[in-house]
């Protein structure tokens, strides 16, 4: 070639060169002038990252938005491939967003703004988009089944959005998707059998939506999946056992759904898994022994089901297991001993199921945190080794039927937090059973055996929040450093045999809402400093020896909405200040030696469903103040000095009987076993007297008309009687005259 012809040639190159490169600025700046115009539809803030995108002056280059602009990369021809405006206070839609423009565009990225309304159709113009994120926004209406059409999508993400609808089934036109998260939104209908078609498919999130109908057979299919999340739906049906066939599986959560039928011992296939969760569904059956072949599980969560039968022994080979919760079932027979070589295992749920047998030996791993065992059938003696690994802080063994002292180990356990010991049959001296917990929230003991005195040393777990020992055969005082438990929000020492006087220290535990010393032998009186418990929602110190007035520190106590002094020796008067209870629901003052009348301030107490003042020495008129009581309170007011009239016509005492006034020789009224009061007797009288004068009244004048009428009627019937005769006998006397032969005429 000669010289001239390759200068000409190169020349030629070079003119295409600059025209092409023109053009590809042109382009470029039609993209970024198109965004802009988009922006303008956008409410801002000044400090937003957006605030680079500034008008481009006349002389701007096609480099210009793509090195200046927030969020915004470019090819190497200027032309706009990546868009990442995650986190970027955008309030706005995507009804002018220039789609058409940005062909080029490949990735897309505008989460976690406030984004609304619908996803465009026309969002199938980026034909190039290989990764979608339009997720925490705003975005509602259905998934555009454009969406289908962008062939080289591979991750979808709309999740945390209020789209609805279903899920459309040109989504499985997406055959190189690995990513698809459409959860937390409110999309329904079931599951497309096309999702099958995604074989590169290796996330799918689906969970917190309302899908419905069965998981399809083709779930199978998807042999690349890795992460499956499809809880919290309303999934109905078996599960299939095609799922199976997902080895490379890590994650499947399938709970909160509605799943029935029984577990495939197909997943024991998984040998990936390692998080398997179906709590929450109408599952049923036996716990598949073949899960003794998932070695790479660490969570394995079967509880609020109905699966059946024993705990296989099998789940003793799961030695990467942390969490097993198996709790809320119908699960039987004995706890495996082979459940002691998880020894990395943290959590132990098996609460709520029918569960028989001792708990075994060496059952608490070295890293054991919380330990669920409640409302079983277990039985025999707390194992020696429990907390033996220092760390354990929730331990909850109530409703069984285990007996003997608490071990050591516990007692000396100070990581606890949280401890349910109560209804079962424990023994030992409550003095020395349980230690000082530095850490302890809440412990209950109630319904056992104890029996011994109260320790000084509850006082010294300072972060105890509720202390239960009612129902057990405690005696001696109560100690007076229980005062020094100030965040004691909840103690019930009831049931149990206590006496002498309830410490006034009591009142410095300033934050107690639940304090019941029921049934036990205390004595002297309330201490005026519990007025200082302000937050008090429920007292109960019935059933016990104590005397003396009620005070008026009773005020004190707004917030209480049940009271029970009940079978005490209380005297004096029932003070005004009980109006002050707006809230109390429940009032029982019975069976004491309270006198005078029933304040009228008891009108106050407006939330009242119970009120006993049954057994006592009140006296007085029923206060018309019970008229401003709501109907359909359950009243007793028996065997007391109560006078004078029954108010029937209030509410509160509609429908009543005489259970409720029994006792009370003084009153009177309209009720079934009461005498009436005098009053109603004089009106009784008036009325019979009236009655009468009504039937003389009415009576009389009827009878003087019936038998004026009657007379009437006989003299017409005399004088009737009369004329006839007169007739007959003039007829006789003319007779003669008229022919005495007609007969035989007659007979002629």
């Amino acid at each position: 070639m000669s010289c001239i012809n390759l200068l000409l040639l190169s020349l030629a190159l070079l003119i295409i060169s600059l025209s092409s490169t023109r053009n590809f600025a042109s382009a470029s700046l039609d993209e970024a002038n198109a965004l802009l115009k988009w922006k303008a539809t956008l409410q801002i803030p000044n400090n937003s990252l957006l605030s680079s995108w500034t008008p481009l002056p006349m002389n701007a280059t096609a480099s210009t938005p793509c090195t200046s602009w927030f969020g915004v990369v470019c090819n190497d021809y200027w032309s706009i491939y990546r868009l990442n405006l995650t986190s970027s206070q955008l309030n706005g839609t995507l009804d002018q967003f220039p789609f058409s423009f940005l062909h080029n565009l490949s990735h897309f990225e505008l989460s976690v703004n406030q984004l609304f309304g619908p996803i465009p159709s026309q969002i199938r113009l980026l034909s190039n988009l290989v990764y979608l994120d339009l997720s925490g926004n705003k975005f509602s209406g259905l998934i555009p089944p454009e969406i289908g059409m962008l062939a080289s999508l591979e991750t979808l993400h709309l999740f945390e959005n209020n789209l609805y609808g279903s899920i459309p089934q040109e989504i499985g036109q997406l055959s190189f998707l690995s990513e698809l998260a459409l959860y937390n939104n409110s999309l329904e209908g079931e599951l497309p059998l096309t999702l099958g078609n995604l074989k590169n498919l290796g996330y799918l999130y689906l969970d917190d939506n309302r899908l419905s109908g069965q998981i399809p057979n083709e779930f199978g299919n998807l042999v690349n999946l890795v992460e499956v999340y499809i809880s919290n739906n309303f999934l109905s049906g078996p599960i299939p056992p095609a799922i199976g066939n997902l080895k490379q599986l890590t994650v499947l959560y399938l709970f909160q759904n509605n799943l029935n039928g029984s577990i495939p011992p197909e997943l024991g296939s998984l040998v990936s898994l390692e998080r398997l969760s179906l709590f929450a569904n109408n599952l049923s059956g036996p716990i598949p022994s073949s899960f003794g072949h998932l070695t790479s599980l660490n969570l394995l969560h079967l509880y609020q089901n109905q699966l059946s039968g024993p705990i296989p022994a099998e789940l003793g080979n799961l030695k990467s297991l942390k969490e097993l919760a198996l709790s809320e079932n119908q699960l039987n027979g004995s706890i495996p001993s082979s459940l002691k070589n998880l020894r990395k295992l943290q959590y132990l749920y098996l609460r709520v199921n029918k569960l028989s047998g001792p708990i075994p030996r060496g059952l608490e791993s070295p890293y054991m945190l919380e330990l669920e065992m409640d409302n079983n059938q277990l039985s025999g003696r707390l194992p020696e080794d429990l907390c033996h690994g220092g760390m354990l802080q929730y331990l909850s063994l109530s409703h069984n039927q285990l007996i003997g002292p608490i071990p050591i180990g516990l007692r000396n356990c100070s990581s606890l937090i949280r401890a349910q010991f109560d209804f079962n049959q424990l023994t030992g001296d409550i003095s020395n059973s349980f230690g000082v917990y530095p850490s302890l929230d809440y412990l209950d003991a109630s319904h056992n055996n104890f029996q011994g005195q109260l320790s000084q040393n509850w006082s010294k777990c300072k972060n105890l929040t509720a202390l239960g020992l009612g129902h057990n055969n405690i005696s001696g005082y109560i100690p007076p450093e229980f005062g020094n438990s100030t965040r004691l929000q909840r103690l019930d020492l009831s049931s149990n045999h206590l006496v002498g006087d309830i410490p006034k220290e009591l009142g410095k535990m300033e934050g107690m809402l639940y304090l019941s010393l029921k049934e036990n032998k205390l004595s002297g009186v309330i201490p005026q400093e519990l007025g200082s418990l302000q937050n008090l929602l429920a007292l109960d110190l019935s059933t016990n020896r104590l005397n003396g007035s009620l005070s008026t520190y009773i005020g004190e106590w707004e917030h209480i909405y049940y009271l029970n002094l009940s079978n005490n020796k209380l005297n004096g008067k029932i003070p005004p200040e009980i109006g002050k209870l707006g809230q109390l629901a429940a009032l029982d003052f019975s069976w004491n030696s309270l006198t005078k009348e029933i304040p009228p301030e008891i009108q106050s107490l407006v939330s009242l469903e119970s009120l006993n003042l049954s057994h006592n020495r009140l006296s007085g008129l029923i206060p018309n103040a019970f008229g401003k009581l709501p109907g359909g309170i359950v009243v007793d007011l028996s065997y007391n000095e109560l006078v004078g009239p029954v108010p029937t016509s209030f509410p509160i005492f509609k429908n009543s009987t005489i259970q409720v006034f029994q006792g009370n020789p003084g009153l009177c009224g309209n009720v079934t076993g009461l005498k009436l009061c005098s009053s109603q007797i004089m009106g009784k009288k008036y009325n019979d007297s009236f009655h009468h004068r009504i039937i003389l009244v009415t009576v009389l004048p009827l009878f003087m008309v019936i038998s004026l009428c009657s007379l009437h009627t006989c003299r017409k019937q005399k004088k009737t009687s009369l004329s006839v005769k007169q007739l007959d006998e003039k007829s006789m006397e003319c007779a003669p005259e008229l022919g005495g032969s007609t007969g035989p005429e007659t007979n002629k």
